[in-house]
């Protein structure tokens, strides 16, 4: 049987693959009764409109992939495994597929129901190589929550420790080479984020040290039964730590405002924060071998309670083990055996402070009778609108006056200080002088989330 290879059809290969081979590929996860109907299917037409969408749409994600010009570092999952995807993914359960085939908006209607924990996954029992050319077609063929239910079906089949072998950590560096590389270790990539890296692999800015701890913990956990996607979390969680300058390009905070401008601060839940607690002020973290700025950083709930979630209990044990207290540690629990799905709201806990509020918002400028001119306010403020170009003038305040420049305290001459993400992508490295953040869509969303 013909089958397309995800690595080369996404890479290497640049020959067309027929909807006639996809659609074998995909009828052979049928029951063994429908064997005969697999083979047939290689030399007429498949008639089951069901599979034959799948397959066809399958063919011409393989055919996107072989002819794709690809950069060798971009990591295609990075829009359904990244913090963006957690933060908006009710949103993108909201947003219907563009079609009006009724099987096609069932399937994104049962990917959106097993994102939330409600449903099964549309494409439970699909070979890997086929997972993974959904997951990674960026074209809008599938939705991204069907990307992230194949995605998530990647990591459910991945292979695992056969249990008649003793992990090793030669063994420990082959699951990270397979689960975080596809195959192929990349070198040491360095920071900080711009907008020529910003969606490149995380893993791939896991330092030599990262990656040395990162197999062990593969290797430990292996041998343990645990979930090996405990251990991917983390290592995502340090990838992006190092990617964002060690933390500093993340300019995280725990304070949001709810839609009705309301502070909201956001922390862990008790049990987690008594764990946090714990490892920041224990003895353990003198000599384990995770890196301390590190630790600070995603036990603080300013990052921790957002991207962290679920992991705390994981990093505790982790931490312990790879330490001078590794020997006395006991045996990973059964908690560990499976991954479970998360519920945000089962792991952050939010207040609400009704004594805090932000302003109402008062615009500058306004439309009337399909004219934009400036509201009062916007005079007020200074604002004025050119009226041949009708463009808005701002204020210029004393700070965005040209003038001699004073060294920061501690800035060595010709030093540049560490850009935020938001610099970094927008490659300006002036920061403006004023700067509004309404966190209340942010809120919003984070609320909504059912995952």
């Amino acid at each position: 049987m013909i089958t397309v290879n995800s690595h080369a059809s996404s890479f290497n290969s640049h020959a067309p693959i027929n909807s006639t081979v996809a659609a074998t590929s995909v009828l052979s996860v049928s029951s063994d009764k429908d064997e005969t109907l697999a083979t047939a299917s290689t030399t007429r037409e498949v008639t089951n409109s069901t599979v034959s969408l799948l397959a066809r749409q399958l063919s011409e994600a393989a055919i996107r992939a072989g002819s794709r010009l690809r950069s060798k570092n971009e990591d295609s999952f990075h829009a359904i495994t990244g913090d963006n995807y957690i933060v908006n993914k009710a949103h993108y359960g909201a947003v219907p597929p563009n079609t009006d085939n009724p099987e096609l908006l069932a399937r994104a209607r049962q990917a959106n129901g097993f994102v939330d924990g409600t449903d099964s996954n549309p494409f439970k029992g699909l070979a890997r190589d086929q997972l993974s050319l959904i997951a990674g077609d960026d074209s809008g063929s599938f939705t991204l929550n069907e990307r992230r239910s194949a995605w998530e079906e990647l990591q459910a089949t991945a292979p695992k420790l056969d249990n008649h072998s003793e992990p090793t950590p030669a063994h420990g560096r082959d699951l990270l080479i397979a689960r975080l590389y596809r195959g192929v270790e990349p070198p040491v990539a360095l920071p900080p984020a711009t907008r020529e890296n910003g969606t490149q692999n995380h893993a791939d800015f896991l330092n030599r040290e990262d990656r040395a701890l990162i197999s062990d913990m593969y290797a430990y956990a292996a041998a343990q039964g645990a979930d090996l996607r405990f251990v991917d979390h983390l290592a995502f969680e340090i990838g992006t730590y190092r990617h964002y300058s060690d933390g500093r390009q993340l300019a995280g905070s725990n304070v949001r405002y709810d839609g009705e401008g309301y502070q909201v601060t956001f922390d862990f839940k008790p049990e987690d924060a008594a764990i946090a607690s714990s490892v920041l002020n224990g003895t353990a973290i003198k000599s384990t071998r995770f890196d301390q700025g590190f630790l600070q950083y995603i036990l603080h709930p300013a990052q921790g309670a957002f991207s962290n979630i679920g992991g705390v209990p994981f990093l505790e044990k982790m931490v312990k083990k790879f330490s001078s207290e590794g020997a006395d540690q006991p045996p990973l629990g059964s908690e560990f055996s499976t991954l479970k799905k998360i519920r945000i709201e089962d792991h952050i806990v939010q207040t609400t402070n009704k004594n805090i509020r932000l302003p109402p918002f008062k615009p500058v400028v306004e439309k009337l009778n399909g004219v934009w001119t400036v509201t009062e306010h916007g005079k007020a403020e200074g604002y004025t609108m050119d009226k041949i170009t009708g463009r808005l003038i701002k204020p210029v305040e004393p700070s965005d006056l040209a003038g001699p420049q004073r060294s920061e305290p501690g800035l060595a001459t010709g030093a540049a200080r560490d850009r935020t993400l938001l610099e970094a992508l927008s490659g300006n490295r002036e920061t403006p002088t004023k700067r509004w953040f309404w966190a209340g869509n942010v809120f919003n969303l984070i609320k909504s989330l059912k995952p």
